[in-house]
Formats: structure tokens, sequence, C-alpha cells
């Protein structure tokens, strides 16, 4: 239905999201650099990642994920 296909996530700081349009939370889990399910609730519920519900699953659009990468990312300084 969403797609079960298994994408990479990249390893060479691209913060963008793979094409599928929405992502249940252990895959949001594993985008956001392998945190723990329990963090992406976290997340959620503080507002800080918006999701939406689809009959009993939690979903979140890609375009959150990339959001929410753009707004808790920090540049390490060398």
């Amino acid at each position: 239905m969403f797609g079960n296909d298994e994408q990479e996530i990249p390893e060479n700081g691209d913060t963008s999201v793979p094409s599928r349009l929405l992502y249940p939370l252990p895959e949001v889990a594993e985008l956001l650099g392998g945190i723990t399910e329990r963090q992406v609730h976290r997340y959620i519920a503080r507002g800080e990642l918006k999701s939406r519900k689809l009959g009993r699953r939690r979903l979140v659009h890609r375009d959150d994920i990339q959001e929410f990468i753009k707004t808790h990312a920090t540049v390490d300084a060398a």
C-alpha cells in the first residue's frame, strides 16, 4: 500500500528523504539517524514533528521529516 521496498539512507549528509509520501514511525526513526521510535513519539507529542493518523496507523509525511531535519540539524564547527 505505501511501498515496502527497502531504500538506503544516504550517508553523504544529504537530508532529502526517499520518494514515498508517508512513513510509519519505525521508518521515521531510521530516517532520523537511527533514533528510537520512542523518541519519535516524544517529538510528535511535543509538536516538533507533525504526524497523521490513517486508520490505526500513525504516519509522517516526507515534507514534515525534511522540515524537522532542517530545524533540528546542527553543523559541527571543524
